[in-house]
């Protein structure tokens, strides 16, 4: 969720000289305007946007979990048993509001272009600047709290669709009918036009300096940096949301999302890409081959 630090001028014509080469296609991943699709196919869409991201908004190529990539090779959509699967995962009070709009359409473009794409980020606070992190992490009444999410305190509305903590509550800022940004991206590269074709979910993570740095955009989170009830929560949110679209939406980061453009975020730190794929074959099991058959 944090910004890294502001490029100097003299860095920005060769930042645009190669991800922005061209008109027709911004970033690292190649989002095309016109389309609103980054390149390639779904699989090669998400081995770009699951790059892991590390500090500084580093990033590394790493493999797919096979559930992920099954999946978006799979011509089958989430099945209804799926979505159930995945609205007994939620806690109360949120299953009862999911539950409300399981059948409910999902966003899309004012062009009606349909939903496509679900970013995972992190909250990058509350800020500890130099104290250590609190030692029972997960269970800390501070890290923990949605009010600053909720009350203005960060943004005027809440800035993602899902604020997930680390104990596994979820707060709905916006249900995922709503088209809405969280991703320089849409908000001041494409702009309006791209609203609705993402999902956006924040997941709860504090963040401190580097040592010795003072710039906001020189910090780290925990290690590790998720809880098991967030890759749980992550994973059957990914399910429902996809069964409501009637498609595998194509997941992301927000830091590969808007990578190659200026002050990008660097966002979700230290997360593990294999966990989250095992939360998801945990609810699709027996996974789905290619075909669109059950495998034996």
């Amino acid at each position: 969720m944090k910004r890294l630090p502001a490029l100097t001028l003299a860095a920005l014509p060769l930042l645009f000289a190669a991800p922005l080469a061209s008109a027709e296609e911004i970033g690292e991943c190649r989002f095309d305007r016109d389309t609103l699709t980054f390149a390639g196919t779904p699989v090669e869409q998400a081995t770009c946007l699951l790059r892991k991201v590390e500090l500084m908004g580093a990033k590394r190529d790493q493999p797919l979990p096979p559930v992920i990539k099954a999946l978006l090779e799979s011509p089958t959509a989430p099945t209804e048993a799926m979505k159930l699967a995945a609205l007994a995962q939620f806690p109360e009070p949120y299953r009862e509001y999911a539950t409300k709009y399981a059948n409910a359409p999902v966003s899309q473009t004012e062009a009606g272009v349909p939903l496509l794409y679900y970013v995972i980020h992190d909250t990058s606070t509350p800020f500890y600047a130099n104290e250590p992190f609190p030692k029972d992490i997960h269970n800390d009444w501070k890290v923990n709290d949605f009010i600053p999410y909720m009350d203005g305190t960060f943004a005027r509305q809440p800035v993602a669709h899902i604020f997930l903590n680390r104990v596994g509550q979820i707060w709905a800022g916006h249900e995922f009918i709503e088209p809405w940004r969280a991703t320089k991206l849409e908000s001041r590269v494409v702009g309006p036009t791209a609203r609705g074709r993402f999902v956006h979910i924040e997941t709860v993570q504090p963040r401190r300096f580097l040592p010795g740095a003072t710039s906001r955009g020189q910090t780290e989170g925990p290690q590790p940096g998720f809880s098991a009830e967030q890759y749980r929560m992550l994973a059957a949110l990914y399910v429902y949301v996809s069964a409501r679209a009637g498609r595998w939406l194509i997941p992301g980061f927000h830091a590969t999302v808007d990578g190659g453009i200026p002050e990008a975020h660097d966002d979700p730190q230290n997360f593990e890409l294999d966990r989250f794929g095992a939360a998801v074959a945990a609810l699709v099991s027996p996974p789905v081959s290619p075909v669109g058959r059950k495998q034996p």
